[in-house]
């Protein structure tokens, strides 16, 4: 049997970064802060559930209009490591977007697992990733990987690759009925000089498209930006640098 890997080509970032946390804005910095307590709080709500990448990916889309006011608060207000948090997220999100670290950040299917593979939410999936890579011409899966995927599936009868897709990203809802949260915090403890932990630890690799070999799938499913489908041999042409026989 044939399989090909569509890769991310993920690797470790040494500063990875993560939303700073609402609750840990001091009282005083209610007014300077008000955007990037919105959004804090709005994509904490939306996105706890999920993981720490999918609030972070978030925060950075609706990144507050206020972050450097806020910034300059915090620190008078004993909160100097929030800020300094606050601070680098303006830089890391661009960086983070263009790595298109959180239009890659989902879920892989096992390997082997074709219908995994080939169902819709996961080829949606796939599609906003390769979108993400293709646009910033990042190393890692494109958009012919993902055509390639999809006409594969569709070759084995999967209804899956029978829709319209479309990109998305983590933008926060709720703004409409959004009401401030009360805040209790003072500065000092954490907020002053706390070491927060990163959202993520991997970003997918910019650069060529053509300078990195794809990795594997992992068997664990986890988000490894590794993405593969058993193909017939009629794909070999189309996977062409990337296609591995098991």
């Amino acid at each position: 049997m044939l399989a090909f890997t569509l890769a991310a080509a993920f690797v470790a970032l040494a500063h990875a970064q993560s939303a700073p946390d609402w609750k840990l804005v001091p009282k005083a910095c209610a007014t300077q802060c008000g955007k990037t307590i919105e959004a804090s709080y709005l994509c904490d709500n939306q996105y706890k559930d999920k993981d720490r990448t999918a609030v972070y990916g978030c925060f950075c889309e609706a990144y507050p209009s206020d972050a450097a006011d806020c910034g300059t608060c915090l620190t008078s207000n004993n909160a100097g490591a929030l800020a300094a948090l606050l601070n680098s997220t303006k830089t890391d999100c661009e960086t983070q977007s263009k790595a298109c670290t959180f239009a890659c950040d989902f879920p892989t299917c096992d390997s082997e697992d074709i219908k995994c593979q080939c169902e819709a939410t996961y080829l949606g999936n796939i599609y906003n990733c390769a979108s993400c890579n293709t646009a910033a011409n990042n190393t890692g899966t494109r958009l012919d990987d993902f055509d390639a995927l999809r006409k594969s599936c569709a070759a084995q009868n999967y209804t899956g690759a029978d829709q319209n897709f479309s990109t998305f990203g983590n933008a926060p809802t709720g703004t409409a009925s959004y009401a401030a949260p009360e805040l209790t915090a003072t500065g000092g403890g954490e907020a002053a000089t706390g070491s927060f932990p990163a959202a993520t630890d991997k970003a997918a690799q910019t650069g060529a498209s053509e300078s990195t070999a794809a990795p594997s799938a992992s068997a664990s499913g986890s988000a490894s930006g590794a993405f593969a489908v058993a193909a017939p041999a009629a794909l070999v042409a189309l996977v062409a640098g990337v296609a591995t026989l098991l």
